[in-house]
């Protein structure tokens, strides 16, 4: 848990440079797994206290309704997972899909450029010797 604290304490030290939408989603991803890890630590104990309830000690209808419940508490657990999976590749993927629209952009600036110095124009437009050796 203090892992998930620690990365969403550099998410906020960094807002000032990312946008609202980047803290957005790393707040929710928080969410999502700090809930995960303290599910993830009560199933640990569930798990060992499971091991001394017997249907002998607590009867048939308590040690199902008990094992129903962990079982939906690690369904839970999963949907949780699948959902970081989810929106993380989301996410990731607008950040990439962003990034080759703006490598498009220059790539076409670049070839611009170029084919004006290939013309014997300067990148402005002007003749890059217009306006010398005039008096």
């Amino acid at each position: 848990m203090l892992s998930h604290l620690r990365a969403w304490r550099r998410a906020q030290d960094t807002a000032g440079k990312t946008d609202a939408k980047e803290l957005n989603y790393r707040r929710r991803q928080l969410r999502r797994r700090m809930q995960s890890t303290a599910m993830l630590g009560g199933l640990a104990v569930a798990l060992a206290v499971g091991n001394w309830l017997t249907v002998d000690r607590v009867g048939p209808l308590v040690f199902a309704v008990y094992w129903g419940c962990v079982v939906l508490v690690v369904l839970w657990v999963m949907l949780l997972a699948a959902a970081d999976v989810v929106s993380t590749k989301h996410h990731f993927g607008h950040i990439r899909d962003g990034q080759r629209i703006e490598k498009a952009q220059l790539e076409a600036e670049l070839r611009r450029i170029r084919s004006a110095g290939a013309d014997g124009k300067s990148p402005g437009g002007g003749d890059p010797g217009a306006g010398e050796g005039e008096s």
